[in-house]
C-alpha cells in the first residue's frame, strides 16, 4: 500500500495490492484510515456516483465544491485534475493519471480543484464518493481544452456535452492572474 502526493496542493493518488488468481481479482481499494493518516484529519463520504462513459467522451473540467474519492472500476481513462484555487501555491498545475483496468490507482482530490476525464477504451465505469451532497445546481467549470493548462488529451475529437463545449478559460475565470 502506498499513498502519496500528486503535483497538486492536497491531491493524493493511493496504490493497493491487487491479488490475482484463476478466478479473477481481489482487492481493497481504499482504506479510510490511511486517507486520514495522510491527510492528517478526518474525511466524510456522503454520496457515492457511478458514471458510463463510452470510448471518445470527455467529461470535465468540473470543480465542485467538495472533496472526491476517484476510482475507474472498468475499462480505461485518461484523467485530467487542474488546480484553479486563486490561493493555493499549485495554482494552474495540471496532474494526469491513467486509471481503470490496467492502473488500479485511486484518487483524492481536494475541494474545488478542476478535474475531467475521458475514456479510452469502449466503456469505462467512473466511481466517486464526495464529502458535500449534490444539490442539483449547475457545476462551476473552466474550458477542457484551455490553453493555459494545456491538458494533454490523448483524443483528438472527444465527445463532449452541449455545457462542456461552453465553458470559460482560465482568462475569463481569474483575468488578475493574467496580466
Amino acid at each position: 500500500m502506498a499513498i502519496h502526493r500528486g503535483r497538486i496542493d492536497g491531491l493524493f493518488v493511493i496504490e493497493r495490492p491487487t491479488f490475482e488468481d484463476e478466478r479473477g481479482f481481489f482487492r481493497e481499494s481504499f482504506r479510510l484510515d490511511e486517507l486520514e493518516a495522510a491527510r492528517g484529519h478526518p474525511t466524510a463520504f456522503v454520496q457515492e456516483n457511478h458514471s458510463r462513459s463510452k470510448r471518445g467522451a470527455l467529461r470535465g473540467l468540473h470543480f465542485e465544491n467538495w472533496e472526491k474519492l476517484v476510482y475507474v472500476s472498468r475499462g480505461e481513462v485518461f484523467t485530467a485534475v487542474a488546480d484553479v484555487r486563486l490561493e493555493s501555491p499549485t495554482f494552474g498545475i495540471v496532474d494526469t493519471f491513467h486509471l481503470g483496468d490496467s492502473s488500479r490507482l485511486k484518487l483524492f482530490l481536494p475541494r474545488s480543484v478542476a478535474h475531467g476525464f475521458c475514456v479510452l477504451s469502449d466503456e469505462a465505469d467512473y466511481v466517486y464518493q464526495v464529502t458535500e451532497y449534490w444539490d442539483g445546481s449547475k457545476t462551476p467549470s473552466v474550458a477542457w481544452d484551455d490553453p493555459d493548462l494545456a491538458v494533454p488529451w490523448p483524443i483528438s475529437d472527444p465527445i463532449v456535452s452541449e455545457h462542456d463545449q461552453h465553458n470559460p478559460s482560465m482568462r475569463e475565470l481569474f483575468p488578475s492572474r493574467f496580466p
